[in-house]
């Protein structure tokens, strides 16, 4: 119904919001393909012969110095597609099997746990695989707000505020220490300091696709779903695959009393983890098929 009206007289697609980097990632494709073919002196006339000399110096750039193809291993690729496919098991086992034939180290291994995790939903998982790994490989464990947001994800305020007193010191980034703390004070329900520390961060920031995500958080809880849909957007529009932001929106569309809505945000969100648990839920509530 994308585009069309519900029975109550609204646009199902007045808060829609398709991958604003789906364009980009269609070319980029399109060169590689071009450029393994022998062809990307082509592309890159055709380009500009259309004016787009910044698209043409991208694909000589990259006929110069073609990016390492094959990054990943077979059984990544197959650990991504079982998760997708809601086989969470079966994408465990193809990292377990790479793992034993010697192409992934113990670190590696557990970062594909993360993101096989990561499409399947599951949340605890995530956590445990990423906690495993930094103690078998803590050099690699960069994102030290990864923790933090996944325990805001969960519930677990106790260990964010441990989290946020680890760090107090530290040298990392105080962005995440901030928005982290902003997190806490919204999860205990101090409302007027997490709206400082928010609006303090995005004054200074306006690219912090979390710190929306949690200014959505509090308008929702205080029933301006609206104004939370509109906060999700934003923070879909800086980081579209993050499927926790697709969540929330649809979250807030059944909030709203808009199940058409929902359902075509639900749509949207199961094009980037097909079997998130959480969408197929809210999809199957609001009374939308899932293509």
């Amino acid at each position: 119904m994308a585009g069309g009206q519900d029975p109550k007289g609204y646009r199902v697609d007045e808060f829609d919001m398709e991958d604003p980097f789906q364009r980009m990632r269609d070319f980029m494709d399109k060169m590689e393909e071009m450029v393994e073919a022998g062809r990307g002196g082509d592309m890159a006339r055709v380009l500009r012969d259309r004016g787009s000399d910044d698209l043409a110096g991208l694909v000589e750039t990259y006929m110069r110095e073609p990016r390492a193809r094959g990054t990943h291993t077979n059984a990544t690729d197959a650990a991504r597609e079982a998760a997708d496919a809601g086989d969470l098991a079966g994408a465990l086992a193809a990292i377990d099997r790479e793992q034993a034939a010697g192409a992934l180290d113990a670190g590696q291994a557990l970062f594909a746990k993360e993101g096989a995790y990561e499409r399947a939903g599951d949340l605890e998982g995530e956590l445990e695989a990423y906690e495993e790994r930094v103690r078998v490989k803590p050099e690699g464990a960069v994102r030290h707000g990864y923790k933090a947001e996944l325990l805001y994800r969960l519930g677990r305020n106790k260990e964010l505020e441990e989290w946020c007193g680890a760090w107090e010191g530290s040298d990392h980034d105080r962005t995440d220490l901030y928005l982290a703390r902003a997190r806490l004070m919204h999860a205990r329900g101090d409302a007027e300091g997490a709206r400082r520390h928010v609006s303090a961060m995005l004054t200074l920031e306006r690219f912090i696709s979390g710190a929306h995500e949690l200014r959505g958080d509090m308008l929702a809880d205080m029933g301006d779903w609206r104004g939370a849909i509109l906060r999700y957007n934003r923070a879909l529009d800086l980081d579209y695959n993050v499927i926790h932001f697709h969540i929330k929106k649809a979250e807030a569309l059944m909030g709203m009393g808009r199940p058409d809505s929902a359902a075509l945000a639900c749509r949207r969100g199961l094009k980037v983890r097909p079997a998130n648990p959480r969408l197929r839920d809210i999809l199957e509530k609001a009374g939308g098929p899932a293509e």
